[in-house]
């Protein structure tokens, strides 16, 4: 990784070291650092899923990890399959006690570009293709075959062109209906569960202005789905412009078997439709508040 390995010299309190990376070929440093804690064994990977690996630490592990100066890696190794995997602790730890490192995540020399750049930037930013590859593990299944992830949550509640996130029941239900074929469908458990998990992937990306005390609230108190409008954050709207960029290789595909068009009219078709039900519930709402 053109990179120093810094083990802790004597006992650690959460991070076994720290990864200084070089300028390749050269012995000067680029100021990069990264805190490292290391586990090792196939016990480790027990709570082993098709896509990643779930690892909760000790409470003491994560408060000194949130009080770390560092970006904390957390790299986990199977020495019986020699499969080495790396997750970033502290964007997760945001919203949950619980760390998923992907399967993706080889901690090997290829992964330098991703590690550097999670060393230079704050804690609750990730590169857009690997934020967004969390969103994509946030699946509902439609009907048999039918799946789509939080990739259409993001096309539905945000509005790339004014740089604002809404979180609104209607602009779900618009995305619904184009999956369903325009058949009739329930909204059940598993709808609302696929709401709230994507509403913490936005909190823990820190990809807009909302805040999780409106929303639990709401949430839990009243059982309602929160109707909240917020601007984008910087990290947000590069994460939206990637995902637009990339669409072809996000759009949930079989999903949208029945649509006659390309992923980026799919995926346009999917925003306007969500604005048009946003935009019509406005209208209603002034209608109803107009004087007789």
């Amino acid at each position: 990784m053109h990179a120093i390995w810094r083990p802790t010299p004597c006992h650690d309190l959460g991070v076994d070291g720290q990864v200084e990376f070089l300028e390749p070929g050269t012995c000067t440093s680029t100021g990069l650092l990264l805190g490292i804690q290391s586990k090792s064994g196939a016990s480790y990977f027990k709570r082993e899923a098709e896509k990643s690996v779930l690892f909760t630490p000790e409470p003491k592990h994560i408060r000194y990890w949130k009080r770390f100066k560092l970006p904390v890696i957390l790299v986990l190794h199977d020495p019986t399959r020699e499969l080495t995997l790396y997750g970033n602790v502290k964007p997760q730890l945001v919203s949950s006690n619980t760390i998923e490192i992907n399967k993706k995540d080889n901690f090997c020399a290829a992964a330098r570009e991703t590690l550097i750049w999670i060393a230079g930037h704050e804690e609750s930013q990730l590169p857009p293709a690997v934020a967004l590859d969390k969103f994509k593990n946030i699946t509902l299944q439609i009907s048999p075959g039918k799946v789509i992830t939080g990739i259409e949550f993001l096309l539905a509640s945000t509005n790339r062109h004014a740089g604002y996130f809404e979180l609104r029941m209607c602009r779900i239900m618009a995305l619904l209906e184009i999956v369903a074929e325009g058949l009739g469908f329930g909204v059940a458990s598993e709808h609302y569960d696929y709401i709230q998990r994507n509403v913490y992937q936005c909190h823990a990306l820190s990809i807009s202005e909302m805040g999780l005390e409106e929303f639990d609230h709401i949430w839990y108190m009243e059982k309602l789905v929160p109707d909240i409008t917020v601007p984008l954050t910087p990290t947000g709207t590069e994460m939206i412009k990637y995902l637009w960029e990339h669409i072809d290789d996000l759009l949930s595909k079989g999903a949208f078997g029945h649509v006659p068009a390309n992923s980026r009219q799919i995926a346009e078709e999917i925003a306007q439709n969500a604005q048009a039900a946003s935009d019509r519930l406005d209208r209603s709402d002034l209608l109803g508040k107009a004087p007789r």
